[in-house]
């Protein structure tokens, strides 16, 4: 709402106080579908090169009058669905854009522009957008209800996680439109799956959810003494850059390597890999670090592939490490974040307006401290606010950048804070 008001103001540099600014919008992308809400956005895989050489955007719109503020229309009316019979609330699906004619994403030497940015949210359809041609091209249809949470792979660029109130998580290969796997079934989630995310190996991945459950998965295979066996999943991952999504079969993955209610008694709504441990986050005031004991050295993986995986007992013992106090956090889907690959600190925000920082340790020799070590107040003065701006409501979610130099926190009254770490 300030953009306009700070025409004259956007090319100062930041005020040497530390007081706020307004975060000019490049570009906006408005959903035209009826009653979609999105819940989760990831940017990640790459969009086709552009004669630019991939500059910052404001170059690419510096041809575009700024009266218009950007705005591009996505999605459009759906056509009727019949895929999703238990949610009869929400409006249908749209269909996928692309023709049967058309490689989705075809791969080729122009495919190495700036990476593409994924949305999702109640419709349970992932909508892919390029963000250089401001357009909608691809759209991933297969949840049956709202998609809670989008991760691409660490190491592999064009494999994407979602997890959904449908109580799976599938893997999709972005370049080829298809859906790799499906983790559900007989020891899967008994709940809405709020969480997901990566081992930085991109060899496994931690889901949480409703159902007080944190669970662990298997991407590649397993190792039988000096020799590693090829998993389903492994398989299908590969087969998906080999074969068409017409031809491709969807494997089901049942069983995870690792299961546990040990950590939490309510709703575990964020979870996290830190190196071999994990924090996650329950909507009873805590934060957990913990390590998930897996008996011998990969034992606890083998149940995943293992054809008597339905008569073994998989996993749950954990060895808990530190709680992080927290106060006013009782609000559920409110999201902590860890940068990598160091995982030095802790950032959370609450129902006060606060985000709390904890140190975590990391590779420097520190413990982890139980108490907050600094507190971000959203509110304060700046060009173009005033002096009586603040956050008015919980902030929902905190994420730093990549390089860990900034920190940005989102509130539900729609605000933005920024803050420079380094």
């Amino acid at each position: 709402n300030n953009n306009n008001n700070n025409n004259n103001n956007n090319n100062k540099s930041p005020p040497s106080n530390g007081s706020p600014q307004s975060l000019s919008v490049r570009q906006v992308y408005e959903d035209e579908d009826e009653g979609e809400y999105f819940y989760a956005i990831a940017f990640g895989a790459r969009g086709v090169g552009s004669p630019a050489g991939h500059s910052p955007l404001d170059v690419h719109d510096s041809d575009i009058n700024e009266t218009d503020t950007n705005v591009v229309h996505i999605g459009g009316r759906a056509e009727q669905s019949t895929k999703k019979p238990n949610s009869s609330t929400l409006p249908s699906k749209r269909q996928k854009t692309t023709s049967s004619n058309t490689p989705l994403l075809p791969c080729s030497s122009t495919q190495n522009g700036p990476p593409l940015l994924c949305l999702a949210g109640i419709r349970g359809v992932i909508k892919i957008i390029d963000t250089v041609r401001r357009s909608l091209f691809l759209t991933l249809d297969g949840h049956n209800d709202a998609i809670t949470d989008l991760q691409f792979c660490p190491t592999n660029e064009w494999l994407l996680l979602s997890s959904s109130n449908d109580e799976s998580i599938r893997l999709w290969n972005v370049q080829t439109g298809t859906n790799i796997a499906v983790f559900a079934g007989h020891c899967g989630h008994r709940g809405h799956v709020l969480s997901i995310s990566w081992h930085c190996s991109g060899e496994r991945f931690a889901s949480a959810g409703m159902d007080n459950v944190v669970k662990l998965w298997n991407v590649t295979g397993e190792e039988d003494g000096n020799e590693k066996k090829e998993g389903i999943v492994e398989k299908a991952v590969k087969d998906s850059w080999k074969l068409t999504p017409k031809c491709f079969s969807t494997v089901i993955q049942q069983f995870p390597y690792f299961s546990t209610t040990s950590v939490h008694s309510d709703y575990v709504d964020c979870v996290q890999f830190v190196g071999d441990l994990l924090l996650s986050k329950s909507v009873n005031n805590t934060v957990v670090l913990w390590k998930p004991l897996l008996n011998d050295e990969g034992e606890a993986r083998q149940h995943a592939e293992s054809e008597s995986s339905q008569h073994c007992t998989i996993p749950s013992s954990i060895l808990f490490l530190r709680e992080f106090a927290l106060t006013h956090c009782s609000n559920w889907f409110v999201r902590f974040h860890s940068p990598p690959p160091f995982y030095k600190i802790l950032a959370l925000g609450n129902q006060k307006r606060e985000v709390k920082l904890w140190n975590i340790g990391g590779d420097d020799g520190c413990h982890p401290s139980q108490k907050p070590f600094c507190t971000l107040v959203t509110r304060g003065g700046g060009i173009g606010f005033g002096d009586s701006v603040k956050c008015s409501t919980v902030v929902r979610m905190v994420r730093f950048s990549h390089c860990g130099s900034s920190l940005v926190a989102v509130c539900d009254d729609s605000t933005i804070w920024l803050w420079q770490t380094q």
